[in-house]
């Protein structure tokens, strides 16, 4: 009976010192500032908060003597707004009359998702000039757009209530001078999500550990007694 016991109480304190091991292991790659090639990298991923962002494509284009943004002139800063937590994407888009720039960043989500947004500034228009930004998903099928042009300005769109584990969004930044200039600097995407101390041993973890301890203790204390 004496060898059960020691037994079950060994495997609860090795249960409890592997969790809080897995818990406190060295965390995943965090997300950083950087240019936006450290996150096309292959096989790149990163996590903030508790999402984990992965799949990161970039196409260019330009018309009319512009001058595309190569993935080299995009910076990346993660960045948090209350309890959402996303990217911003820092970039000189800018076109004179007739001329035309489209910049596609295309990235996978993985984590809880209820909500998302999209929001531009740095932006401005003259004589008919057209700054857009729309973001897209298949899987389901959502849609979000921001502009400034000849219909006003929308400088943010939100979508909420929803319930998803992973999401692959399409943004497409779509600027045309027409008879003017159209220019624009910053694009900010957020998901909802709960930021989390990262490399935290979880709270089931410590009171395992602990149970484990208390037994053994317990255990050893009453065999240190009979033998006296």
């Amino acid at each position: 009976m004496k060898r059960i016991k020691t037994a079950l109480l060994v495997a609860a304190l090795v249960v409890g010192l592997s969790s809080l091991a897995e818990a406190s292991a060295v965390p995943a790659v965090v997300c950083p500032t950087a240019s936006l090639p450290t996150y096309l990298a292959s096989g790149f991923s990163c996590t903030f908060g508790s999402l984990t962002f992965s799949n990161f494509n970039y196409s260019d284009a330009a018309f009319g003597g512009a001058t595309p943004v190569p993935d080299t002139g995009i910076s990346v800063t993660p960045v948090t707004a209350g309890s959402e937590v996303g990217f911003q994407f820092e970039a000189p888009w800018s076109v004179s009359a007739a001329q035309g720039e489209d910049s596609a960043i295309t990235y996978t989500v993985t984590g809880s998702i209820t909500d998302l947004t999209l929001s531009i500034a740095g932006f401005g228009v003259t004589n008919g000039g057209n700054v857009s930004v729309g973001e897209t998903s298949d899987n389901p099928a959502l849609s979000l757009l921001v502009f400034d042009n000849l219909a006003g300005v929308q400088a943010t769109d939100t979508i909420t209530g929803l319930s998803l584990s992973s999401l692959t969004v399409v943004k497409d930044i779509a600027l045309a001078g027409n008879n003017g200039v159209a220019t624009l600097s910053i694009v900010d995407n957020l998901f909802s999500t709960k930021v989390t101390r990262s490399g935290a041993p979880e709270p089931s973890s410590i009171l395992l550990f602990g149970a484990g301890l208390v037994g053994l203790a317990g255990y050893l204390r009453r065999r240190y007694s009979s033998k006296s």
